[in-house]
């Protein structure tokens, strides 16, 4: 045999060898910790088995995700089983991290900025796992990241238990609760899509925040924010939380309950509701209920629904509604302000359009005042069922309900 075709043999044969040891050094990771990976079909190949990018991570047997995350190629699909006491970043596209049972990355309160962090990673969809004490942050999506969460609970961590800075998530049925600073911060011209369930409750301050030009959009979401020390809900600096006309984003909801502050609060920032197409159904319900101070809080911010696909409740709070610093309302139906203090409160406003419309009328009814205007605030009222509303003589009011002269007390 020539020299040539031995050297070409001997290429050949270390480039077998080479490719066993990699297959057996991925099987091997997982002989006698679980031989077999979780698949929608009962009747896995044997070679789908062997795939190592289909790789099983036993935290519970002292397997550790930060190692199987370090060998991870793009596409990879990982299954966690157990507690894994770590932080870990990933830093790989389209990479699949699905938690198998009561699955658990916990931070242990270490030096880390996060327990999960996903840095710039694009692709990346996390499921079913929870996420403990970080010493920090829960989860950490930075650098233009694309990530999806679903099925998941982030609890007790120092600061946030989620942030997004810079990047585009999707969330769906996620628990953020008892983190020390608040639920989740997005912030920076981030994007968040919200659908099924979403709740945010009893955190140190904001159940969920939204700044820095970024928005929230819901889309058939279930949104709750419940007992948290600072809002429920706060929409910050050119900000958005929106409710858009497709089908599938009717049925929307808002509950902010119970919370320190304020149920929701739209700070220089925009709550809009739209869909032509449904005028009139009130689909899509944001309600402020029992909040210590105020139900909606709103220096400089502003509601947008003219189609009357919203209705906006707010009952036992301070405040129902307070509107100060040019913020201004286009609301036709849907409102439904009873029991505050102040049902709404607009000092300094801009230009407050509220219209009632059937088959979703608005009523400003039994509250200690049911609407309270100052310092220049323009009012058009129509049709709106209003028991009491005073005014100073700055104010200008059209509109199927007057202002008595000089009726503010």
């Amino acid at each position: 045999m020539s020299n040539r075709k031995i050297f070409i043999w001997r290429v050949f044969v270390c480039a077998a060898v080479i490719s066993f040891a990699i297959a057996s050094t991925a099987l091997a990771d997982n002989r006698g910790v679980n031989d077999t990976v979780p698949s929608a079909s009962s009747k896995q190949t044997t070679f789908s088995s062997l795939r190592w990018w289909r790789q099983n991570v036993r935290c519970d047997k002292g397997r550790h995700l930060s190692s199987a995350l370090r060998r991870a190629r793009p596409g990879a699909t990982l299954y966690v089983y157990g507690t894994c006491t770590e932080s870990v970043v990933i830093r790989t596209d389209r990479l699949k991290l699905i938690g198998i049972g009561d699955a658990t990355v916990d931070g242990g309160g270490g030096p880390s900025e996060a327990v999960i962090i996903v840095d710039g990673a694009r692709g990346v969809r996390i499921e079913g796992i929870d996420v403990i004490n970080g010493a920090d942050q829960g989860v950490l999506i930075s650098r233009q990241a694309q990530v999806s969460l679903d099925d998941m609970a982030i609890s007790l961590n120092a600061t946030v238990g989620l942030s997004v800075d810079r990047s585009d998530i999707d969330i769906s049925d996620l628990v953020l609760t008892s983190n020390g600073t608040g639920g989740m911060d997005a912030y920076a011209g981030s994007n968040v899509l919200a659908t099924g369930t979403i709740g945010a409750h009893d955190n140190g301050g904001d159940g969920i925040a939204v700044n820095g030009k970024s928005y929230l959009e819901l889309r058939g979401a279930e949104l709750s924010a419940q007992h948290n020390r600072g809002s429920g809900v706060s929409i910050i600096n050119d900000s958005r939380l929106q409710i858009f006309s497709f089908p599938e984003a009717q049925g929307s909801s808002v509950t902010a309950d119970g919370n320190g502050f304020a149920g929701i609060g739209l700070l220089g920032s925009e709550l809009s509701v739209v869909g032509s197409q449904f005028f009139g159904s009130g689909a899509n319900v944001i309600a402020a209920r029992n909040n210590a101070v105020f139900g909606f809080f709103m220096p400089s911010g502003s509601i947008i629904s003219p189609h009357a696909t919203a209705k906006f409740v707010a009952e036992g709070n301070g405040v129902g509604m307070l509107m100060e610093d040019g913020a201004s309302a286009l609301v036709v139906g849907g409102l439904a302000i009873s029991g505050n203090g102040a049902g709404i409160s607009a000092v300094g406003a801009g230009t407050l359009t509220l219209v009632s419309v059937e088959p979703n009328p608005s009523t400003v009814t039994q509250n200690r005042i049911d609407i309270d205007l100052g310092f220049g605030t323009r009012l058009t009222i129509n049709e709106v069922s209003v028991d009491t509303l005073a005014c100073d003589e700055t104010v200008l009011v059209r509109g199927t309900s007057g202002c008595p002269p000089l009726s503010r007390r």
